[in-house]
Parts: structure tokens; sequence; C-alpha cells
């Protein structure tokens, strides 16, 4: 037999033996997990395929909403909002998107935080921005030969016509009669009523600018058809 032919009896190097058993390592591991690998990849599906299935976000927009509840009389200020994105179903069409439009407005109801703002529900708002801070607008009915003197600017003080140990009592001092001015409301009813017997006449009704504190007693008693008013410098 020629020597070429005598098969080669040299043994494979350290680093082919090291890459062999490599090899043969990573057919273990593979083979071991390989259903883990199966299930890794099926997630990787099934994540795929949700997010592919899932529907695009509805469109939104930019609204004003109460950061807090608002109180219904209570003038609202820049710190009592803010801006949010809400879906397009959520928002009235009427919605305000400029804080600037609902500051110093006055909600008509009280309104619970996050509730998108719309000028219907700061129904005289108008009016009320007209007052001083630091009052509130009462609507109060007077008999008609004071309600017919009275001109925005002028000051009156409101008492009580109710019998009183000690004399009238003094509800407001100082009222500010708003530029609304003087107007007649016929209710339909006795004052202080909704509906009922039909008036003779309408009831007088002034918009007046006055204290917090003084505005309670001053409504029930112009309810009541209680009260009086005297002009005062």
């Amino acid at each position: 037999m020629s020597p070429a032919a005598v098969p080669s009896s040299r043994a494979p190097s350290p680093r082919t033996v090291a890459r062999r058993r490599r090899g043969r390592a990573a057919r273990r591991w593979l083979w071991r997990g390989r259903w883990l690998l199966v299930a890794v990849c099926c997630g990787i599906a099934a994540a795929s395929t949700v997010q592919a299935l899932r529907p695009a976000p509805p469109p939104t927009r930019s609204v004003v909403v109460p950061v807090h509840e608002l109180a219904a009389g209570v003038a609202v200020a820049a710190t009592d909002l803010q801006v949010v994105a809400v879906p397009n179903d959520l928002a009235p069409d009427e919605a305000l998107v400029d804080p600037s439009d609902a500051v110093g407005r006055v909600p008509a109801v009280t309104l619970a935080a996050g509730l998108p703002l719309s000028a219907s529900l700061m129904a005289g708002g108008e009016v009320a921005a007209l007052a001083p801070d630091g009052t509130v607008v009462v609507p109060v009915r007077l008999d008609d030969a004071t309600a017919v003197l009275l001109r925005a600017g002028d000051h009156v003080d409101l008492v009580s016509t109710a019998p009183a140990e000690g004399g009238a009592v003094y509800l407001a001092r100082r009222a500010l009669v708003l530029p609304a001015g003087s107007r007649a409301i016929d209710d339909g009813g006795p004052p202080g009523l909704l509906g009922g017997a039909t008036r003779a006449a309408p009831a007088a009704v002034t918009l007046l600018a006055v204290a917090p504190a003084e505005a309670p007693g001053l409504s029930a008693a112009s309810g009541a058809g209680t009260l009086a008013a005297v002009l005062v410098p």
C-alpha cells in the first residue's frame, strides 16, 4: 500500500475539539428548550395579531374642564380650570376650548370635576362678570315704583319689611345695581312662586351685586315678597 493511501492518524487540534463540544452543547440546549422556543414564537405571533386587530384610538378634542367641583353661583378662576383631550363623542359641540372664555363666569349649577364646560352650563356669566370682585349677583323683586327709578351703578340698602322686633332689618348695604338693570318678568303666579294664578302685573326683577354673606337672606326675603329698597349715595 502506498504511503498516500494510509489514513491519517493525527489527532484533532484542541480548538477543533472545543468547537465540536460547543456545537453539541448548543444542539442539546436547543432540543431541550424547543418547547420554550415554540412558546416564545407563538407569543410574538399572537401579540402581533392583537396589535394588528386593535382598533385605532377614537378622535379627540381639547376642551376646558374643572380641576375640582365648581359651586353654583361662584365665579370661576383660572386655577379652577385645565384643558384636556376627550373623545369627540363625550365633548359637546359648544364645549369651551379656551380657559379665558370661562374665567370670571358663574356656573348656573354645581359642576363636577372633569366635565367639559359649555356656555349653557355657565349661564349668567356675562352679568356676574360685571359685578365687583368679592360680590355675588342676586335677582330681587322690588315694587314697580322703586324699580323704575333704579339705574345701573346706583347703590341701595335692602330692608326686610317683615314684622320684626326693634324695627326694620337691613339685609344688604350699598348693593350695586348691575347694568342689566331692572326687568319685568311675568312668572304667572304670586311673588316668590313659579306658577299659580295669573298675575295682574309682572314682577319687577333687579340684579344686584352684594356681599356673599348677604345673599341667602336677601334671596329668601325677595322670594317671600318682604323686601324694600332705599337709594343711598
